[in-house]
C-alpha cells in the first residue's frame, strides 16, 4: 500500500488470539430508541462524512472508540488511551514534533482480539493512501514517521510541529477518525468496497453492530467485552425519521427515547409527562454560505449589504427563542479563541441600500427587485428540510432581502444530497448555489483551516480565499505559543467578518429532550452518543 509515512516497527508484535469468548447476550431488552435525520452513506468511519445531523459519527461513536473524548464540559476523556499525551507527562516532545501514544491494554475488539499498536499503524496508512476516499488528511499528511515501540505504544514524528496534533488525530479534528481492526480489513481490500463499510461487525465500542435496513433502522447489541464492562443497555433500536415533525411525535408518544429539538418545538412538549431536558454548548457554528465565485457575491460590497439587511438578533429572539445566541465569529463560545469584541455589521437597512447603491444596483422601473445593466438582483438560497430551524431562518432571511430589493429564491435539499462530496454531486461541494444554510462543525482546536483556508478547505463552500488570512492560518497552527495562537484567529476573525463570506448567525445551545427513564443520558459538544457506554434504563 502506498503511503508517505514509513513505519517501522521497533519489535515483534505477538500474535493475538481470541479471548473472552462469552457470547453476545441475546436478550431483547432493555432497549433504547432514538432516531437519526438522514441514512448513512457508510458505517464505516474511515469515510464518514460530515453533515449537519452528524448521522455516520453519532454510530461511530457507538461501535468504535477514539483516541480520547470531551465530557458535557468539554473535559477530556481518555478511551483508547491511558492518558492523553502533553508535555508535561512526557508524551508530547517540547517542539511539539513527536508524540507518544499508551494505549489501554484491557482493550479488545467485539471478537475477542486484542487492541495494538497494529491497528493504530493500520488505519493510520489507511487514512494516508490516496486510493482511499476520507473526507480529510489534515495534520495526518505531516507525520514522516509512526512506530510501534511496544504492543500498546505508539510514536508519530512530525515533519514540522503543528499544534492541533493532539485534539486532531484519532479524536475531535477536521474529519474524526478511529482506529481499525486491521486483522479484519486487511482481508477486504479495496477499503472503499469493503462489506466492512456496510456490516461493521467487529469494533471496540460499547455496542456492536446487527442490522441495516436501509431507509428504515438500524441495530446494535452490547458488547460484552468492552473494555468499561457490557453496558446495561442490551439493544438499541435506530430509526431514520428523516421529518422533525414525525420525530417529535414519535417522542411525544414514547416511540423513541431521545430527540434533538428545535427552539420552536419546546412548546408542543409542554405537559408531555416523563421527559427531562439536557441542554449542551456546541462545537457547531449555523451560518449562511455565500458563494463568493458567483457574481454578484464576488463583490464584498454586496455580501456585506446581505449581512446589514437580516436581523440576526431577531432570527434568535423570534426563531430560536434566545436559545441560539448570535455568533460573529466561527469560534464556539467554550473555545479559548473566542473573542467576544469581534463584531460582524449589525442589522442597518440604510446601510445594506447605500452599499448596493454604490455597487450600482438600483431598483428597477417596477420596484420589485434591484437590477444592474438590465439584471435583476436575484439569489438562489438552498437549505435542508431536516432542520426546523433553518427552515424557518430561510424564510425570515427571504423576506428581510425581500426589502432591500433582493429576489431570493428558496430551494430545499436533504441533508445527504446537500452536504455529499462533489464527485458525489453534492450541492455544496460542487457550488452550485448562491446562498446556502450550514451548521458547521468546529473541531476541538480552533484551526480553522478547513473552512477558511485557499486551497485544501473541505468546508469552505464559499470559495473564499484571502492572502492575509492564509498566512495567519498557517502561522497560528506552526505557533506553539496559545497567546499568539489567540491573536492570530482574532485577526483571521476580524477580516472575515468585515469581508462577509459568510453571515454567521448563532452558536446552538442544543436542547435534547428524552425519556426520564433513560439515565445517564449526557451528550457533548459533538454528540448525543459519545458516551452511551454508561446509559441505563430504569424500570
Amino acid at each position: 500500500m502506498r503511503t508517505r509515512v514509513t513505519v517501522a516497527l521497533l519489535i515483534a508484535l505477538a500474535g493475538c488470539a481470541p479471548s473472552n469468548t462469552r457470547p453476545i447476550s441475546r436478550g431483547l431488552e432493555p432497549a433504547v430508541s432514538f432516531d437519526l435525520s438522514a441514512d448513512p452513506a457508510t458505517l464505516n468511519p474511515l469515510f464518514a462524512h460530515a453533515d449537519a445531523g452528524q448521522v455516520e459519527q453519532q454510530l461511530a461513536h457507538l461501535a468504535f472508540e477514539p483516541f480520547f473524548d470531551l465530557d458535557a464540559r468539554g473535559r477530556p476523556v481518555p478511551e483508547l488511551l491511558e492518558r492523553v499525551p502533553t508535555v508535561a507527562n512526557g508524551g508530547l516532545s517540547a517542539d511539539g514534533r513527536t508524540i507518544t501514544y499508551h494505549l489501554r491494554r484491557a482493550v479488545r475488539w467485539s471478537d475477542g482480539v486484542p487492541v495494538s499498536a497494529r491497528d493504530v499503524l493500520f488505519t493510520l496508512h489507511a487514512i494516508l493512501d490516496p486510493a482511499n476516499p476520507v473526507a480529510s488528511r489534515e495534520g495526518y499528511d505531516l507525520i514522516d514517521r509512526a512506530s510501534a515501540l511496544n504492543p500498546w505504544t505508539v510514536r508519530f514524528h512530525l515533519r514540522s510541529a503543528w499544534a492541533p496534533a493532539v485534539a486532531t488525530f484519532f479524536a475531535y479534528g477536521t474529519a474524526p477518525q478511529y482506529v481499525l481492526p486491521e486483522h479484519i480489513l486487511e482481508r477486504e481490500a479495496p477499503l472503499s468496497q469493503a462489506p466492512f463499510d456496510a456490516a461493521p461487525a467487529v469494533g471496540d465500542g460499547p455496542f456492536s453492530f446487527v442490522s441495516w435496513k436501509r431507509g428504515d433502522r438500524l441495530e446494535y447489541r452490547a458488547n460484552p467485552r468492552y473494555w468499561r464492562g457490557e453496558p446495561r443497555i442490551r439493544r438499541l433500536d435506530i430509526r431514520i425519521i428523516p421529518d422533525p415533525a414525525t420525530n417529535l411525535t414519535q417522542l411525544q408518544s414514547g416511540g423513541i427515547d431521545f430527540n434533538l429539538i428545535a427552539p420552536a418545538q419546546a412548546a408542543a412538549l409542554r405537559g408531555v409527562p416523563g421527559l427531562s431536558y439536557a441542554v449542551v454548548p456546541t462545537s457547531l457554528i449555523a451560518g449562511i454560505a455565500l458563494n463568493v465565485a458567483r457574481p454578484p457575491l464576488s463583490d464584498p460590497r454586496v455580501r456585506r449589504a446581505i449581512v446589514e439587511s437580516i436581523d440576526r438578533g431577531a432570527i434568535s429572539a423570534k426563531i430560536t427563542l434566545d436559545k441560539y445566541p448570535v455568533s460573529d465569529s466561527d469560534r464556539p463560545r467554550f473555545s479559548w479563541a473566542y473573542d467576544a469584541g469581534i463584531r460582524q455589521a449589525r442589522f442597518n437597512p440604510q446601510a445594506a441600500d447605500d452599499d448596493l447603491d454604490a455597487a450600482g444596483w438600483r431598483w428597477g422601473p417596477d420596484d420589485t427587485a434591484r437590477q444592474r445593466e438590465g439584471r435583476r438582483l436575484a439569489l438562489t438560497y438552498v437549505q435542508f428540510p431536516e432542520t426546523t430551524t433553518g427552515v424557518r431562518v430561510a424564510t425570515f432571511v427571504q423576506a428581510e432581502l425581500r426589502e432591500r430589493g433582493f429576489d431570493v429564491t428558496v430551494k430545499s435539499i436533504s441533508n445527504a444530497q446537500l452536504f455529499l462530496p462533489a464527485a458525489e454531486g453534492g450541492t455544496l461541494a460542487s457550488g452550485r448555489f448562491d446562498m446556502a444554510y450550514v451548521p458547521w462543525q468546529m473541531g476541538a482546536d480552533p484551526d480553522d483551516r478547513f473552512l477558511l483556508g485557499c486551497t485544501g478547505a473541505e468546508k469552505n463552500y464559499m470559495r473564499y480565499c484571502n492572502g492575509a488570512v492564509q498566512r495567519l492560518e498557517d502561522l497560528a497552527v506552526t505557533t506553539p505559543a496559545l497567546s499568539a495562537r489567540r491573536s492570530a484567529y482574532r485577526t483571521i476573525d476580524a477580516i472575515v467578518a468585515r469581508e462577509a463570506p459568510i453571515v454567521y448567525l448563532f452558536n446552538p445551545q442544543y436542547v435534547y429532550a428524552y425519556r426520564t427513564r433513560l439515565r445517564g443520558f449526557s451528550p457533548n459538544a459533538f454528540s448525543p452518543t459519545w458516551n452511551a457506554y454508561a446509559w441505563s434504563l430504569q424500570r
